[in-house]
């Protein structure tokens, strides 16, 4: 029995082979690209996520009547590169590790931003939180603070007005304690006990008792 060869289909026969050319302007994943065949409009490939700019090395492929932008082989200018995915973007790095090297200044804008995590850990040498309204749920919390620096050296806090309430128990322990009131000082409580192991001094130019 004799084997024929399967014939080719015809339209992949007479498909054109891919052009190299440099984009030239275009807007709305439509450009102007020069090539040896002369000026062509490509649209954009979806698989393209990269955004073209003026000068970019591309790489056009045409599939019937339509050229396609495939892929920037190379940019002569030092531009960041800007991706545009129009219809959302879903990354699955698959991976155990992800490593962002060298990776500069990286800025994330967005209208909302969750991130879900079983461990974080941020090791920086400089950091600024800046915003309106903080909320935090946290079960348990533990700082390990080695220096607090703010105005100096020392711990320096400024507010108008600071109003605190604990159902149960605040507890202070601390090796000296200094508060310094400039207006009036007034201490209410329904049963009151001032201890101290050695001595206990009171000054003022009236006291009243009672």
């Amino acid at each position: 029995m004799s084997s024929q060869p399967i014939a080719s289909d015809p339209v992949l026969h007479h498909t054109a082979a891919p052009l190299e050319g440099y984009v030239q302007g275009g807007k709305n994943d439509h450009w102007l690209v020069t090539t040896s065949s002369g000026l062509i409009r490509a649209t954009q490939a979806f698989s393209c996520l990269v955004q073209p700019v003026l000068g970019d090395k591309v790489l056009l492929q045409q599939v019937g009547d339509q050229w396609y932008l495939l892929a920037i082989l190379e940019r002569q200018q030092p531009l960041p590169m800007q991706l545009n995915a129009k219809h959302g973007l879903n990354i699955n790095l698959g991976g155990k590790d992800c490593h962002w090297q060298n990776a500069g200044r990286w800025q994330l804008n967005a209208e909302t931003t969750q991130i879900q995590t079983q461990h974080a850990e941020m090791t920086t040498q400089t950091a600024q939180v800046r915003g309106q309204q903080l909320t935090q749920h946290w079960q348990q919390v533990r700082n390990l603070i080695q220096d607090l620096w703010h105005s100096g050296q020392t711990i320096w806090q400024q507010v108008r007005q600071s109003i605190s309430r604990v159902d149960e128990v605040e507890q202070k322990d601390c090796g000296h304690q200094i508060q310094r009131v400039r207006g009036n000082m007034t201490l209410h409580s329904e049963q009151g006990s001032i201890t101290s192991n050695k001595d206990l001094r009171i000054d003022a130019e009236r006291i009243h008792m009672g």
